[in-house]
């Protein structure tokens, strides 16, 4: 039969092609085997399959493929590796092979990491999980997304730890909730799968596979494991998760990915693992998510490292509950001035009375800059403890005197009391004025003596009258002392 390879000529059926030559077949042209169907493709013999040459081969569709069997593309392909000089059955052949080639193939193990990549996610399902865990580790960076995404989850648990570090960041980042989910993490030297990642692999792994994760699989990552999680995966963690590490793993966190941690996951560190976390991890912890932070384990931290405690009010002083902020309280005893100098000027703007004691450590509150005492308003400043206002300057002290308690007022420090202006010595209220010492009313600024109020003067006992000393008292007008000191003026030493 004369067969033209012209576009025009290409129209016979499958018997006809049965027919042709072996040399008419590998004479035919690209365009004429790129019409050819299944059917007839599978009316030739096998000896006549192996005539076509690659660039025939990838000239046929994917539906004239179909025509071989899969024992038939392992035949090729081995034909092809056998020539002289050897070639193998080109990937963009490989590409267009569907799961019924491989699932009858039987020569797997020797497709090279080309022939594998080049195979679809379709593909794929025709390798059973026993095969899936035999693939050579050399081969395995050549697996990609088609990988992840064609296979199972039962096939995806078939890898071995010695495969896994060898997937694609591509590949990594495609992986199924449900697949990651599946994968083995017991803690055994054979099986603990997610333990072989490597921290770039996990680095690709998304919020929502995190998330999906069981706690006995999160816990068994490794330290640099979890520095490597993404920030933004790091919204995925849980709250089991969380509680689920001890504190070497926690403290393999950095500040940026802890302060990615949501509500949930603070809520997870418990008193088991939360002393893992440094000073400065603990300030990281979001606004949003210190509220979350657990009563007890911020009570562990307050008894054993109060600095850490001090810190961890830093960010979020206005988020806290009430009963959060009074178990920090157990951090205002402990002395550590440099380590506790609360910067207050990103969220003084949120704190309440209740929890402005948990948030100045009384040892830290000298370091309270004075323009934050001044954006402190009167129904803040009743929150501090008399430790912590013990520790205020002479120039803290104007800001926030005038909507001080008369407890308050009795906690300054004697150099405070002498740096109160002249103007807030007249404005302080008769029950301020009664909170004073005796020595207290000693340090009241000589030049301040003028502007006691008579109805202030009155309300003072002859303890603290006393206290006046004799250039105080010369001070005095005529009107204080006889209108305001009274029958009290005897008490003048």
């Amino acid at each position: 039969m004369q067969v033209s390879s012209t576009a025009a000529n290409y129209k016979i059926d499958a018997t006809q092609l049965k027919s042709l030559s072996n040399t008419q077949i590998k004479s035919l042209s690209n365009s004429a085997l790129s019409k050819l169907s299944a059917s007839h493709i599978q009316a030739l013999h096998i000896d006549q399959k192996k005539l076509f040459s690659n660039s025939q081969l990838e000239s046929l569709s994917a539906n004239a493929l179909k025509g071989f069997t899969g024992a038939e593309i392992t035949v090729m392909d081995k034909a092809f590796k056998d020539a002289s000089p050897a070639s193998l059955l080109s990937v963009k052949v490989m590409a267009k092979l569907d799961a019924n080639h491989l699932n009858q193939m039987t020569n797997k193990a020797s497709l090279t990491g080309a022939q594998l990549g080049a195979l679809s996610s379709e593909a794929w399902s025709g390798f059973t999980k026993a095969e899936i865990g035999a693939i050579d580790t050399s081969k395995i960076p050549a697996l990609g997304a088609k990988f992840t995404e064609g296979v199972s989850v039962d096939q995806f648990s078939g890898l071995s730890t010695a495969q896994i570090p060898k997937l694609s960041a591509k590949a990594v980042g495609t992986i199924s909730n449900d697949k990651l989910n599946a994968l083995k993490a017991d803690g055994t030297a054979l099986q603990n799968q997610l333990k072989a990642f490597t921290g770039l692999q996990v680095s690709q792994m998304s919020s929502k596979a995190i998330a999906n994760m069981s706690a006995s699989q999160f816990k068994n990552f490794s330290t640099d494991q979890l520095n490597s999680i993404s920030t933004g995966a790091m919204r995925g963690v849980t709250t089991a998760q969380m509680s689920s590490l001890d504190k070497d793993q926690v403290a393999a966190f950095n500040n940026s990915q802890i302060s990615s941690l949501s509500g949930n996951a603070i809520a997870g560190l418990s008193a088991n693992n939360i002393g893992g976390l440094s000073k400065d991890q603990l300030a990281s912890i979001s606004v949003n998510a210190i509220s979350r932070l657990n009563i007890s384990a911020l009570d562990a931290v307050a008894t054993a490292a109060p600095a850490k405690a001090a810190a961890a009010t830093a960010t979020g002083a206005g988020t806290l509950t009430d009963d959060l902020a009074a178990k920090l309280e157990l951090a205002t005893d402990a002395a550590d001035d440099a380590a506790l100098a609360y910067n207050t000027t990103a969220s003084e703007a949120n704190l309440t009375a209740k929890n402005v004691t948990a948030a100045v450590k009384s040892s830290a509150a000298a370091a309270v800059v004075n323009n934050t005492a001044d954006r402190l308003l009167t129904d803040k400043t009743a929150g501090f403890t008399n430790k912590q206002v013990a520790k205020f300057t002479a120039e803290q002290v104007n800001s926030v005197v005038l909507s001080m308690t008369e407890s308050q007022i009795s906690s300054l420090s004697l150099s405070a009391v002498e740096g109160i202006s002249k103007a807030n010595t007249g404005k302080l209220s008769d029950a301020q004025i009664n909170g004073l010492s005796k020595a207290q009313v000693g340090k009241i600024s000589v030049e301040d003596i003028s502007e006691l109020k008579i109805s202030q003067l009155q309300g003072m006992d002859r303890t603290q009258i006393a206290g006046f000393t004799k250039n105080q008292f010369a001070q005095f007008s005529e009107a204080q002392k006889i209108g305001g000191l009274g029958d009290n003026i005897s008490y003048l030493v």
